[in-house]
């Protein structure tokens, strides 16, 4: 299974929504799964919305039977999901700070140069490549000149080619207004969100 969702990847009701990373096939039962976990998290305090149906059906034959005599009963029902993600790595190593001498750790707004440690299959980035990046988001918090501090629950980079454009053609997530004034314009412009 290849490709990526064009349609149905956005969210329609809410504010969060979870996004598949590969192609798979989700069961009813991991479907009965996540909505049982959601919905003791959030208790009585959120809604939630389950959009995805299982229509697709499995055949499975009995083990030890002889070849032929048609397809098998089926067994459960599954969903084909696809990842609404196009940028094609999923996880980076950073190598080094460009322009800040021996410095080990970067902040929002630092291009780094980084290797791609997993890759999504079938896609124009490759596990092992090395690339260039700019931080987007950060778990040590940003202190700003006006006393606001913002502190993300990951660090996030985006893939960027030698002129500083995004390699891909959405981002996901929130960033930081402070690479709009890095010049940064067309990350700032994909993103969804700017804080």
């Amino acid at each position: 299974m290849k490709g990526i969702s064009y349609r149905g990847n956005h969210i329609c009701f809410g504010r969060y929504a979870l996004q598949a990373l590969e192609p798979a096939w989700i069961t009813s039962r991991q479907i009965e799964a996540g909505r049982r976990a959601m919905s003791r998290n959030v208790r009585r305090g959120g809604q939630i919305w389950v959009r995805i149906f299982p229509d697709k059906p499995v055949t499975v034959r009995p083990t030890e039977t002889r070849m032929g005599s048609g397809k098998g009963s089926p067994e459960y029902w599954v969903a084909v999901v696809k990842p609404a993600d196009n940028s094609g790595a999923r996880q980076l190593m950073c190598i080094r700070i460009i322009g800040a001498g021996n410095r080990r750790y970067a902040s929002i707004g630092d291009i780094v140069v980084a290797v791609i440690k997993e890759a999504v299959p079938n896609m124009s980035l490759e596990r092992s490549e090395v690339i260039r990046a700019v931080i987007v988001r950060t778990c040590k918090e940003l202190k700003r000149s006006n006393g606001m501090i913002i502190q993300y629950d990951d660090n996030a980079a985006v893939v960027i080619d030698q002129e500083g454009n995004p390699k891909g053609t959405r981002i996901f997530g929130a960033i930081a207004r402070e690479l709009r004034q890095l010049n940064f314009t067309k990350i700032v412009s994909l993103a969804p969100e700017v804080l």
